[in-house]
């Protein structure tokens, strides 16, 4: 198979290292492989390289200029399947399909975008009825996209992310682990762009509460993140750390390429989104043999079973994501690590490369035959109770959602 693959850049963002992991391991297999891209963001760029995957990235230019730039490229043909992620780039994709094209398309649902019900976004999934197949990494957004677009019901599939688990993975060594007495800081990585989206400001005030009620011992959140467009929601972060004293216990760094070594030395991965699909930071923490604090939505309870591998909470309530560092670092050495295994056993059973890839395999297959998508390509089967009740909130008009 010579499939393409289609993102807006390589840059830092969950989306972004999902469908790169996804192209080095399709290469593995024997898939003929290439990138387009039309942003020149280059995060990912080496795993690419060290794959022998080429990528193409079309030159800066208007919307429209990029549509034709895209048809360009996809009309020579030498693609059998494109597989596009993201809004924008299914966007180009979709438009540039002409009748009786010779090439399968399957668009990528990665975000569970709670918008999508009006405006640009409801616009854009009507051009999803040009896609072949429309892949979720979540239960959540398959839901949402049935409840609002009816006609897509048999082209919908969901397939939860593909993890590294050799390069996510518990540390080898017991000096690589981080041990927590009742005197040092518990340690809590947050991978995730400074978007408004992803909380920060609830984490700082749970941090806060934290402060003044003098809990011990004290929680230091390491977040490592890349800037969007907008710096507002980032510089109201900084505000509000630098007003009430919190550069101690709210730690802003700029996204790492060694990520799961910031991982492996923390004591718990956590995010605390508003409204998450599927969040490839929580499944390469719980790769990585760690504790998970999560947003109790989406699709959290197929991740975090509350107090077995992690703890869920609300994010619009600073009080309950206090609640979960505090029951965290209530925790023994030992329990904790006892919590990480019990995630690294769960992402083994999700995100195992042979099956992962093995439902995409038949979805890009399909596509590439204009054939429906089969009942079985969705994995796992079971949807969480947490998506429905997110997903009955969101229809409902619930203004946190």
């Amino acid at each position: 198979m010579k499939l393409l693959c289609f993102i807006d850049s390589l840059g830092s963002g969950g989306a972004q290292r999902q469908l790169a992991t996804l192209a080095v391991v399709f290469k593995k297999r024997g898939h003929e492989v290439r990138f387009l891209v039309y942003h020149p963001h280059d995060h990912f760029l080496p795993l690419l390289q060290a794959a022998d995957i080429a990528c193409q990235v079309i030159p800066p230019c208007s919307h429209w200029r990029r549509v034709l730039a895209v048809r360009r490229i996809l009309r020579r043909g030498w693609q059998d399947v494109v597989l596009a992620f993201l809004e924008g780039p299914c966007c180009y994709a979709e438009l540039a399909r002409s009748p009786g094209q010779r090439w399968g398309l399957v668009a990528g649902e990665q975000l569970a975008d709670p918008r999508m019900k009006s405006g640009t976004g409801r616009l854009l999934r009507q051009l999803h009825r040009l896609a072949d197949a429309v892949v979720s990494n979540s239960h959540t957004n398959q839901l949402m996209l049935e409840a609002e677009f009816p006609f897509l019901r048999r082209k919908l599939a969901t397939v939860y992310n593909l993890v590294d688990l050799q390069l996510f993975r518990p540390p080898l060594s017991a000096s690589a682990t981080a041990v927590s007495s009742s005197m040092k800081p518990l340690r809590i990585v947050v991978a995730a762009s400074y978007q408004e989206k992803k909380n920060m400001a609830g984490v700082a005030r749970a941090l806060l509460g934290l402060k003044r009620s003098q809990s011990k011992p004290q929680v230091v959140v390491d977040w490592f993140g890349g800037m969007p467009a907008s710096r507002a929601p980032f510089q109201r972060a900084e505000r509000f750390i630098t007003e009430n004293g919190l550069g101690d216990s709210l730690r802003l760094h700029q996204a790492t390429r060694d990520i799961s070594g910031e991982f492996s030395r923390a004591d718990a991965v956590g995010l605390f989104s508003i409204f998450e699909g599927l969040p490839n930071v929580v499944c390469e923490g719980m790769a990585c043999g760690k504790p998970i604090l999560l947003s109790n939505v989406c699709d959290a309870g197929s991740l975090v079973q509350d107090g077995k591998n992690g703890f869920l909470c609300d994010p619009n309530s600073p009080e309950s994501i206090a609640s979960a560092f505090k029951r965290l670092a209530a925790m023994s050495s030992e329990g904790r690590r006892q919590m990480g295994l019990e995630s690294r056993t769960l992402a083994e059973e999700l995100f195992d490369e042979q099956v992962v890839i093995g439902h995409y395999e038949r979805i890009l297959e399909a596509a590439m035959h204009q054939e429906p998508v089969s009942a079985d390509c969705t994995w796992p089967a079971d949807v969480p109770e947490s998506a429905v009740r997110t997903v009955a909130e969101w229809a409902s008009g619930s203004p946190s959602k």
